[in-house]
């Protein structure tokens, strides 16, 4: 599982952006945001650094957490 700071997600819109964004590059993609502490949690066969463009390219940049 990769988890993601993603700054600029604040509200559950936002949330479901990232989701789409993600399964749109990954259908069977698992992933679960939470838009209070800016935080997305994806089980996929993508790369943590593909993720991360994937999210880069839907406007919401994202950095890796531990």
């Amino acid at each position: 599982m990769y988890k993601f700071k993603v700054e600029t997600m604040t509200c559950g819109g936002c949330g479901a952006a990232v989701t789409r964004a993600i399964q749109a590059a990954d259908k069977d993609a698992r992933v679960t945001t939470f838009p209070a502490i800016r935080r997305v949690e994806v089980e996929s066969r993508l790369t943590r650094e593909a993720l991360i463009w994937v999210l880069n390219e839907a406007g919401y940049p994202a950095s890796p957490e531990a």
